[in-house]
């Protein structure tokens, strides 16, 4: 009869010889064709529905041996787009899961686009169809479980750079993105900022909005935040052209003395006070330039053409402007 220690040592043996088997069939490729093929694994998918999926592209040999191959990495492979190769083993395949080597993409959001223009760069990038977004953007149900108190995510889409794999829940990566710009409120100190000038989150974002349209030039923006905050002392309308052509839907058309008497929620000139919302996505500038407006008692301003503008106290000044600025556009 065997002894206890020959048998523990046959067992060992056993054991080594089987792993040895399993290792060396995992590295050898199903496939000699270097052909590549994209493999979206989704949040959720239980290793099980993966080793399925590969059998079926026809990229492993076998299921059990792909599940086995996974305990290298506890059984735990990270969820992703893969760009993978017939001719690649199941232990390339498993090393490329098991430290998340995904295919990256990145979403561009820039300050100032409407979310009509985020909605083609969203449809560009193959997260959902520009249709799909609008619809999402417009959901109150979803609006109201993200925290975003409005009826539209326009505006609340924080301008940056975001990086993403395609088995992301779409739902989930836009409220991540209306999160940034939630978390900007969180601070104490614009939390004061908003009570002393009697606004909230939406309004911030709105005159915020309206600010990034009107001026490219950082350091003017202070200034026409005081002037739409004078107007508004005064009990006068805004006046802002932007707010009347998002309105109209008139984007990238000259505005037009109809369009400034056509009643929408975001004419400024036919109606006082605040449009019904923000117009695009601004940036941090604008937003801290909405409550921190300039020390100065401008009421108008007009664009010298070049991206920057002149500021008057009154209308007979500003006509002056005007007048000047508008014969060397139209004689240019």
């Amino acid at each position: 009869m065997l002894a206890k220690r020959d048998k523990k040592t046959i067992v060992i043996a056993f054991i080594i010889f089987m792993l040895s088997q399993t290792f060396i069939f995992a590295s050898i490729p199903r496939d000699s064709d270097p052909s590549r093929l994209s493999v979206v694994i989704k949040q959720g998918t239980g290793l099980s529905e993966i080793a399925d999926l590969l059998k079926k592209e026809g990229l492993i040999y076998s299921k059990t041996l792909f599940m086995a191959g996974s305990l290298m990495y506890k059984g735990r492979l990270i969820a992703g787009e893969y760009e993978l190769q017939r001719d690649m083993s199941t232990i390339e395949i498993l090393r490329k899961m098991g430290q998340g080597k995904r295919k990256i993409y990145t979403l561009k959001i820039i300050e100032g686009h409407n979310i009509y223009t985020i909605a083609d760069t969203i449809d560009r990038s193959g997260i959902m169809t520009r249709q799909e977004f609008l619809d999402l953007a417009a959901d109150r149900t979803y609006l109201k479980r993200i925290g975003v108190p409005s009826d539209s995510l326009e505006g609340y889409l924080f301008a940056d750079t975001y990086f993403y794999s395609k088995e992301i829940d779409r739902e989930t990566f836009m409220e991540r993105i209306a999160r940034r710009t939630l978390r900007l409120f969180d601070d104490n100190g614009i939390k004061q900022k908003m009570t002393s000038c009697g606004m909230d989150i939406h309004k911030t974002l709105t005159l915020a909005s309206m600010i990034e349209k009107e001026s490219r030039a950082s350091e003017e923006k202070p200034m026409v935040s005081a002037v739409f905050h004078n107007r508004a002392r005064k009990g006068m309308s805004f006046d802002c052209d932007p707010t009347v052509i998002y309105g109209t839907k008139g984007f990238g058309a000259p505005i037009r003395k109809i369009d400034l008497i056509t009643p929408t929620p975001y004419n400024t000139y036919a109606s006082k006070g605040y449009p019904k919302g923000p117009i695009c996505s601004p940036g941090k500038i604008s937003i801290m330039a909405a409550l921190n407006p300039a020390p100065v008692d401008y009421l108008y301003f007009v664009s010298k053409n070049d991206g920057t503008h002149v500021f008057s106290r009154d209308m007979a000044e500003h006509n002056r402007y005007v007048n000047m600025y508008q014969r060397i556009r139209t004689t240019q």
